[in-house]
This record gives structure tokens, sequence and C-alpha cells, in this order.
């Protein structure tokens, strides 16, 4: 029988005797050997392997086997016996470099979606003020031509003045007193016009995503708060592990660390911030003033909980959550 070792140095098959027959070098590339390695444990085959196993038959490859303990035990001699490094000092520095890159390699493959998540709703809220300044733009610029013209919502202002263009080619268009357009100058309109319009697409496009992926990644935090607002409680707090470790107190004030500051320093101030994002929750925001305060510190107690079931342990606490939340909300609102 033929035992195979593996080492930063590369394959070794060694006989039941622990005789050394064959050595197949890895390249002395950290990234590389680092790769080997890992497909090695993931029990995927790889060039100088495979030609191992061509050669020698009969070769055992798990691991542990009858020459790992010996080779572990002789490793450096056997390697510096190779001549594939000079000397220790040279394999030590090896060895370090081959450990960074496994390292990087794990930490690569963790799944990391609340990352995602962070950065998908940082984007919204990019988006969001770019598309009101940009729907602002498009209302002055066009008030120039139709002043008259009265549509509230503004991504269905973008998509009337893309389709129509010249305010004479609107259906109710008598008159106006705002100025005549060349060709030129409504052909610009309506190429910003649909531009717009296109960046709304992308903004539900978005809040979809994130409808799919937080019930997905974090089912407790969505159950208590809907896909948009765990993002956003998440992008303040930078990840769900961070937000995971937070005591209750610090969850009820994300985002209202300014007002808290204030507070702190100004003595003049006699109250401090009851909440922050949570106001958004419309448990909080349409409750009465008095009892807002208390309503804030219920769910950011259940929140916290959520955090730490969907970063820790990853079961689905949702329904019992959600039931113990209610319930003790009815209690603060004197309902039955």
């Amino acid at each position: 029988m033929h035992y195979l070792a593996i080492s930063v140095a590369g394959l070794f098959v060694l006989n039941e005797k622990n005789k050394l027959l064959k050595h197949v070098a890895f390249e002395k590339n950290p990234e590389k050997i680092a790769e080997n390695l890992n497909n090695f444990d993931l029990g995927k085959d790889f060039k100088e392997l495979n030609d191992l196993k061509k050669e020698f038959k009969d070769l055992v490859t798990e691991q542990p086997n009858q020459a790992t303990d010996y080779f572990k035990s002789n490793m450096r001699k056997i390697i510096l016996d190779t001549n594939f490094v000079r000397d220790d000092a040279e394999l030590n520095k090896l060895i370090n470099a081959v450990s960074i890159e496994r390292a990087k390699m794990k930490i690569s493959k963790i799944e990391r979606r609340d990352k995602l998540v962070v950065q998908t709703v940082s984007a919204l809220n990019d988006l969001e003020r770019i598309l009101n300044t940009m729907s602002e733009r498009l209302r002055e610029w066009y008030g120039l031509h139709y002043p008259e013209l009265d549509v509230s919502e503004h991504e269905n202002f973008a998509e009337k003045i893309a389709k129509h263009g010249n305010r004479e080619n609107f259906e109710k268009f008598a008159r106006s007193m705002g100025m005549k357009l060349k060709e030129e100058d409504v052909k610009i309109l309506q190429e910003y016009a649909k531009s717009l319009k296109n960046m709304y697409v992308l903004k539900r496009s978005m809040e979809k995503y994130l409808d799919s992926v937080v019930p997905e990644e974090m089912p407790n935090l969505n159950a208590l708060l809907g896909s948009t607002l765990t993002a956003r409680v998440l992008a303040l707090a930078g990840s769900l592990e961070k937000l995971a470790k937070m005591p209750s107190s610090a969850v009820q004030l994300l985002g209202a660390e300014k007002s808290l500051f204030r507070f702190l320093k100004d003595k003049k101030i006699k109250r401090p911030p009851k909440f922050g994002l949570l106001f958004i929750h419309p448990d909080i925001s349409t409750a009465k003033r008095e009892l807002q305060g208390k309503i804030a510190r219920l769910l950011s107690s259940k929140l916290t909980i959520a955090a730490r079931a969907d970063f820790y342990t990853k079961n689905d606490i949702s329904k019992e959550l959600v039931r113990s939340y209610k319930e003790k909300l009815k209690r603060i609102r004197g309902e039955r």
C-alpha cells in the first residue's frame, strides 16, 4: 500500500515503512498552494493529485492515514531534504503566507448577505435623494413650457413628459402662459424624463430585491419591521452582527444619535430622545404621544431578540415573537 501526506511543500507518497517514495512539489505561490490545500480538504481533485493517483493505483488519500503521523512528526526534515526551501526561515515564511491566504478564502466564503442588504438600502437612500432632486428639476424645467400641468406624483409627471413632450400633445391642452419650445428643446426634456422614469423602475427593482432577501436572511426582524425598515435599521447598525450585539436601549435610539448628543451636551434640553428610526414603525407613529416611548421600548426589546436569533441560531421564531409583541402592545394600549 502507498499513503499520501500533504503539506505546503506539495504531495508526499510514503510506503508502509514510512519511506518517502515520491514528492510532487507545488508551485511556490501561496495563493495556489492554499487553493490546492482547500481543494484537498473538500475532496476535490487537482492536477498533481490526479497524476499521483494514476501512478500509484493503491494510493490511500484519506487523512489521517498510516503515514500522516510520521510525516507530521518529521515534516520539517522531510521538506528540507527535498530542497523545496533553503532553510527553516523560508519554510516558516511560506507556511505563514499560505495560512493567511487560506484564512482569506474562508472569510470570502462566509455568507454575509446582510452586508448586501446594507449596501442595497444605502443605494436606495441615495437613489431616493437623487430622484427627488431630479424630479423637482424636471418640474421647474418643464414649467417654463407648460406651468399649468397639474400632476402631483413625480413618476407619473416624468412619464407624461417622456410620452407627450410638447404641451400641445396633451389631450386637455388649450392654452398656456408658458414659453414655446423648439423641437430640440423638447427632445432633451423627453430624454431627461425617460432617464428619470427608468430610475423609478430601478427603485422598484431594488425594493423588490429587499422584499425577497430580507425575509430569507432575517425572518425574525422582517416579521417585526418589514423588509424596508429592517434594511434601514441594519444600515444604521452597520451589520447584523453589530445589531445582534447591541442592547435594546441602543437599538431604540438608532438614528437619534445627534439628538442624544445634544441632550448630553446642552443642560437646557430636559428630555432625552425616546426613539430614532423606529418612529417610522406604524405602531409608534400612530400611537398616542404618551405611549410612544413605551411602545418603542417594547419593540426594541423584541428586535434585540430577533436580531440575535437571526445572527446566532438562525432559528425562525417570528410567530412567537410577533404573538408576544402584539399581546404586550395591547396591554400598553389598554386593549383587552
